[in-house]
């Protein structure tokens, strides 16, 4: 079973088109059982999805989405980990650069990776302007901040907090650059008591 999807996702105001937009590969691995699941995960990555579409590819257990965001990556990656929970822990968030390659077909290369256009043979095909400015089915931008927010400030609920010792330890053998956004902000903690 292969579903290529492509979602129509609300206009750039002119505010983010000056903002620099990264694009991502997002792979997720899982044991999705309908086309129904994979339009499920879509629907709530959207909220981080600047680019005109959000464009994904279903096969074998195998989610592989590409979008514009303006969203840094550690934020990014902690919204997949808590829209993912319960579903699967295996994913790979990937910015995409010109180090990076990617191998795939090549109706399915012309789908994923045209940002900017509606792809003609997809099987599933949301309006997401439609979706966006319907008040009783999304949020508005404050209101999704609110909501990623609340939802990272959940997901640190089910990570485990390093102690004071495991951190310093971790910046004794590593450094401090090889801190997760998570402990810098436990350390940040510790050195305002």
């Amino acid at each position: 079973m292969s579903i290529n999807t492509d979602f129509q996702i609300k206009p750039i105001s002119l505010t983010k088109l000056q903002k620099i937009m990264d694009r991502y590969l997002l792979t997720i691995i899982g044991d999705f059982k309908s086309e129904e699941e994979c339009t499920e995960i879509a629907m709530a990555i959207t909220p981080i999805v600047d680019s005109p579409h959000l464009k994904f590819q279903h096969s074998k257990g195998i989610l592989l989405f590409h979008f514009e965001t303006d969203v840094n990556k550690d934020e990014i990656f902690g919204y997949i980990q808590t829209v993912l929970f319960g579903i699967t822990e295996t994913f790979i968030l990937t910015e995409i650069t010109d180090n990076v390659s990617v191998s795939v077909p090549e109706d399915i290369k012309v789908h994923l990776f045209d940002l900017e256009n509606v792809s003609d043979d997809v099987s599933i095909n949301i309006d997401m302007r439609q979706v966006k400015n319907n008040p009783d089915l999304y949020m508005d931008e404050e209101e999704e901040d609110d909501f990623v927010a609340l939802l990272l400030g959940e997901r640190e609920q089910f990570l485990k907090r390093p102690t004071l010792d495991q951190i310093l330890d971790k910046i004794l053998s590593k450094g401090y650059q090889s801190l997760s956004p998570f402990e810098q902000d436990i350390l940040d903690g510790y050195s305002k008591k």
